[in-house]
């Protein structure tokens, strides 16, 4: 490539994009001149084989006159696609002395046969057709041998570019990360974030508010310390109800007689108003000195 200026056409950019920096302009014009020409080689050629098929029918007529330069066509296109890897590829002095060899073969055997056909091919010309044949497989095969090899070379390079760029800048390409490693990584990175429950900013009490309906959290499901609340009267007090209510305490006065008792009395008292007889009363218990004595008395 000349020292005047980068060339920024199209063909350059799909070089460069595709393979690399070109050293000169040929491979870029000439490579590409090959690739495009094979490939509407091979299309004319077929559009001329379909032509004189549809025009004049198979082997018939005027079929030869469009058949024969869509063979030749045919035969021309393969090389130069084959060819055009070499020219466009980086390869050394003698591959690509090897594929323009092959190239020749091919052109060749593909002039050969347009000269045999159909006049002297196949039962007409057997020496012919071998020589043709055989010639140009010869060129074609030297071709793909020579392309594929460039091929290969070229992937290897940038194989081993990419290393040394990874090389160059610090990195290591066999360097493995271990789950240890990863895992460090994320507790360092953790350290420092506050957690919560959905977004709400964590605060320093004991104290945790919800709506079960909202949230659809019960209060069985949290293990929180439930509000405890003391009452004024101290432990003392309430240690003396809870005696009271189990009668552990002596100190309270309660009943000499049983509930048995209280019911009999009152059954017996029903009874007697049942049988018509008055209640006897303190008063009427009491004698006749006795009354007279509260009499004097003034009761």
């Amino acid at each position: 490539m000349t020292e005047r200026s980068p060339r920024k056409n199209v063909l350059f950019k799909w070089y460069r994009q595709y393979i690399g920096e070109p050293t000169t302009d040929t491979e870029v014009y000439l490579g590409f001149g090959l690739f495009f020409g094979g490939c509407a080689f091979a299309g004319l050629g077929l559009l001329l084989f379909l032509a004189g098929t549809a025009v004049y029918g198979l082997r018939d007529g005027g079929y030869f006159a469009l058949a024969q330069p869509g063979y030749f066509l045919a035969m021309l296109s393969v090389p130069a696609v084959a060819l055009s890897i070499v020219v466009l590829l980086p390869t050394n002095r003698t591959p690509t002395v090897a594929g323009y060899g092959g190239a020749v073969l091919t052109v060749v055997a593909a002039t050969a046969f347009l000269l045999a056909y159909p006049d002297q091919w196949f039962e007409f010309g057997t020496r012919n057709t071998l020589a043709v044949v055989g010639l140009y497989a010869i060129g074609i095969t030297i071709l793909i041998a020579v392309a594929g090899s460039a091929l290969v070379a070229h992937r290897v390079e940038q194989a081993q570019n990419s290393v040394t760029k990874l090389e160059d800048s610090g990195g290591d390409a066999n360097e493995t990360v271990t789950t240890e490693q990863v895992e460090s990584d994320i507790d360092d990175a953790m350290s420092e974030v506050d957690l919560n429950w959905g977004g709400v900013e964590r605060e320093d009490h004991r104290r945790l508010e919800f709506t079960p309906e909202e949230d659809g959290v019960t209060s069985e499901s949290v293990d929180i310390d439930a509000e405890r609340t003391v009452s004024p009267g101290g432990v003392d007090s309430e240690v003396e109800g809870l005696k009271q209510l189990k009668g552990e305490n002596n100190n309270v006065d309660t009943s000499t007689t049983s509930v048995d008792d209280q019911t009999a009395a009152l059954n017996e008292l029903k009874r007697e108003k049942q049988a018509g007889g008055d209640v006897p009363t303190e008063r009427d218990e009491k004698g006749l000195f006795t009354r007279l004595v509260d009499w004097l008395r003034g009761s």
